[in-house]
């Protein structure tokens, strides 16, 4: 059998960290969404803060995020299986609008 799968990994340095949880959320939301992705659960934690923990089970696989406030620091991970959804554009559309200082991506392709 043959799998496929791309991974997105994504360090990502904000001038300046000014976001709820919710705020994270609804972002994280829209991207997965925009990128053709389907949600069939998740699990959340706030830390306070700003800090934030998040993993949605999605159809394709998975997204999970880390929040480091006073780092101003974002640790994203994105996986899909097959060709259905696009895990690059739900990075990037994630990271819209947002005041990136620096941004490491790493783009994995995963099978045999």
């Amino acid at each position: 059998m043959k799998t496929d799968g791309c991974h997105v990994v994504a360090d990502i340095t904000l001038a300046e960290y000014i976001f709820t949880c919710d705020e994270i959320i609804e972002r994280v939301e829209v991207a997965l969404a925009k990128s053709g992705m389907t949600i069939l659960g998740k699990a959340t934690h706030d830390f306070g803060g700003g800090g934030f923990t998040g993993v949605w089970l999605l159809a394709e696989s998975h997204y999970s995020i880390h929040t480091f406030p006073e780092r101003n620091f974002i640790s994203v991970d994105c996986y899909t299986c097959g060709d259905k959804g696009k895990p690059f554009i739900c990075v990037a559309t994630f990271m819209d609008g947002m005041e990136v200082q620096d941004a490491k991506i790493r783009i994995l392709h995963r099978g045999s």
